[in-house]
């Protein structure tokens, strides 16, 4: 199981579905040299090695803040310096980096129209995950907000839309949004509850 969510948070980090910074980029990929070929030796790891392979190391948006050669070489002395460390505790090191993102483990739905909600873009991104949901910015996925499940009063559907509510039953506030995914994000939010009910 556990070299099964090594390999999604890889995809989510390389593919950019979860922003990532430049230095946690340059230490994730570190990791994942680690990870797939064992310890560093100068003799056959060097930028040159590495360049022809480079976007598979480096999230999809950061490619381009540094030229292949520097990427290789940063991520390489990174590399080096993980030496001795196991694959496993490679990967366990590369999850517990991701992990500590608000975004972890999250589901993202496609960027859709809020509907008279103060404060937010007129587009957002909703992400579901074990804590609750979070609105983002849809390019750079920026939190606007969060609302954990405990402050969540409730929630709807239909086959346009999706809504819900935030607050104490004496002072709530609606978020509603045009979406064709209004039934799957309900239906998220509810096998998130159903499982934490049942911890």
């Amino acid at each position: 199981a556990k070299d099964l969510i090594y390999k999604q948070a890889l995809h989510s980090v390389n593919s950019s579905e979860y922003p990532v910074t430049i230095p946690d980029a340059i230490k994730l990929a570190g990791l994942q040299c680690q990870v797939v070929y064992g310890d560093h030796n100068n003799a056959v790891h060097n930028s040159a090695f590495l360049v022809p392979n480079i976007h598979d190391f480096v999230p999809k948006t950061l490619i381009g803040h540094k030229k292949p050669q520097e990427w290789a070489q940063t991520i390489l002395d990174g590399h080096e310096s993980l030496i001795g460390k196991s694959a496993e505790d490679a990967k366990m090191e590369y999850l517990n980096t991701v992990k500590t993102w608000g975004y972890y483990g999250s589901t993202f739905f496609p960027p859709c129209k809020s509907v008279g909600n103060r404060n937010l873009h007129s587009k957002v991104l909703i992400g579901v995950n074990y804590e609750g949901i979070r609105l983002l910015k849809p390019k750079t996925k920026q939190v606007i907000s969060e609302y954990f499940f405990t402050e969540i009063l409730s929630w709807a559907s239909s086959s346009g839309t999706f809504a819900f509510e935030v607050g104490t039953q004496n002072s709530a506030e609606k978020f509603t949004f045009e979406t064709k995914q209004g039934s799957i994000i309900a239906a998220t939010i509810q096998t998130y509850i159903d499982i934490l009910v049942q911890m």
